[in-house]
């Protein structure tokens, strides 16, 4: 279906204009003008929407509501992952001087303290991906331990996702969103999710983060644990860069699947001077 065809489907009227958003992986995106209001639609790509379980990211919605981070909802389709969400004028994402806000978001999300009833499997998700990769570019079988060794603990509601992308900062508010892969979790994921996927290498910066988020100093043995899941965090997506260097041209997944291979090594070898 095209674009202004389901927005007319979803909005019974048709959009004044349609301005591609270049951002988002997995899904197209679109800011639509309508006659009264201003959106974000979001259109999974038809090749990775059996990635995702949508009726699960709808419970989390549902779950996340009282606390106010994300944009407010508009629409949403349990069965295809078409949303659509409150536009956000001069919104900024994430870049290293909203480093505190970011990490007051994720420990938000936390404080809520609920869980969804579904976990996210990381061997899981790393077999599904390594299922759909005929030619993966790295072997990574010889980091299996650390995947099959990592005790994922304190199992909360967590986004697992924390890109840039994925915060929205204003002078008034700041916003999580997205929530595809929100799913019960260690919140020491979220951690590094947060420092990986933006690849946060300052140790100053990594400690701002830790500071906000603890309160206080960490210890050697809670650096080794974030530097476990650094690792795995490393494995997870490198296989899933690979995977996406098959199912789609875009040059980005090569950049990702080189640089997260790359920090995996780094990641390995400090676990051994720690």
């Amino acid at each position: 279906m095209k674009i202004k065809e389901l927005i007319h489907e979803i909005f019974d009227e048709y959009p004044t204009t349609v301005t591609l958003i270049p951002t988002g992986l997995t899904n197209n995106n679109y800011k639509v003008c309508l006659q009264d209001k201003t959106v974000v639609l979001r259109v999974p790509k038809p090749d990775n929407a059996s990635l995702f379980d949508y009726a699960h990211e709808e419970k989390v919605l549902s779950l996340i509501q009282p606390l106010d981070l994300d944009t407010p909802l508009v629409y949403y389709n349990k069965q295809t992952g078409v949303k659509c969400s409150t536009y956000i004028p001069n919104a900024q994402t994430f870049r290293e001087n909203f480093t505190k806000r970011a990490t007051l978001l994720i420990k938000k999300l936390h404080s809520l303290n609920k869980q969804s009833g579904k976990t996210f499997q990381i061997r899981d998700m790393i077999n599904l991906y390594k299922s759909q990769c005929t030619h993966p570019m790295y072997d990574l079988s010889m980091y299996d331990t650390y995947v099959d060794t990592l005790k994922q603990e304190n199992l909360t509601l967590c986004h697992n996702d924390c890109v840039e992308g994925n915060f929205l900062f204003t002078d008034t508010k700041d916003y999580l969103i997205d929530f595809e892969y929100a799913m019960d979790n260690d919140p020491l994921f979220d951690i590094m999710s947060f420092i990986t996927e933006n690849d946060i290498q300052d140790p100053s910066l990594r400690n701002l983060i830790y500071e906000t988020y603890f309160d206080e100093p960490i210890s050697l043995e809670l650096r080794h644990k974030l530097n476990h899941f650094e690792i795995v965090h490393h494995i997870l997506w490198c296989t899933w860069a690979m995977m996406m260097c098959e199912k789609d041209d875009n040059d980005i997944f090569l950049t990702i699947r080189d640089l997260k291979y790359k920090r995996l090594l780094e990641a390995v070898e400090r676990d051994r001077t720690l």
